[in-house]
């Protein structure tokens, strides 16, 4: 099996925010844009977006700065935040090239796209996405696309 990632397709993005609160709710069992794995976000003078979201290192570096090992590899290639060995450290978050993980004060835990481990139909956000802005797709098909 080829590694995926999502590609963002910020361009054609219409806010309608639909990613986020499908994530969330498929993770976390409530619609709250402040749980999302993600984060779309708008220049509104532009009227631009921003999609932040994981690019699932081939080496990543939120891995590799977790003093805890908190932080592993699934049989996937995917990187997976363990909450229970987690020490709340901000390393992984700090050193992420792409600004997509998030920390959750409520939760006080930090929240990483996982491409929706163990769903059948792939991730929610790439599902629900009205106009495509998000693509699931092979990781050699998305260099230096992201």
């Amino acid at each position: 099996m080829s590694p995926k990632r999502i590609l963002a397709r910020p361009e054609i993005c219409r806010d309608c925010q639909a990613c986020m609160l499908a994530c969330s709710l498929y993770h976390e069992g409530e619609c709250s844009l402040s749980l999302a794995r993600m984060l779309v976000s708008k220049d509104m003078a532009r009227y631009t977006f921003d999609i932040r979201i994981c690019q699932h290192c081939d080496t990543p570096e939120c891995m590799l700065a977790c003093p805890a090992d908190a932080i592993s590899l699934d049989d996937r290639g995917v990187a997976i935040i363990n909450d229970d060995e987690c020490i709340r450290c901000g390393a992984c978050m700090s050193t992420c090239p792409y600004d997509a993980i998030r920390y959750n004060e409520a939760a006080d835990r930090y929240l990483k796209c996982d491409l929706c481990a163990g769903r059948a139909g792939g991730p929610v956000c790439v599902e629900v996405c009205p106009v495509e802005a998000l693509v699931l797709s092979d990781v050699a098909e998305t260099e230096g696309k992201v």
